[in-house]
């Protein structure tokens, strides 16, 4: 497995892919504040839709 450099997998400075990084809560280098989610993990894209589906049916209830 190749060692990740912090920068690899950066698109436009704010979204991160990374297949090969396998956490899914990444913390931003550059801007130091915050955080954003690895689009490159399955987990992300399941816990996203999880919650896209609960607000989904908050908003129907309400």
């Amino acid at each position: 497995m190749k060692s990740c450099n912090r920068n690899d997998g950066w698109l436009t400075g704010r979204l991160y892919f990374n297949r090969e990084n396998k956490k899914i809560i990444i913390k931003r280098p550059r801007s130091g504040l915050g955080y954003t989610m690895n689009l490159g993990n399955k987990w992300t894209w399941i816990f996203n839709a999880i919650v896209v589906i609960a607000v989904v049916t908050l908003v129907r209830i309400l």
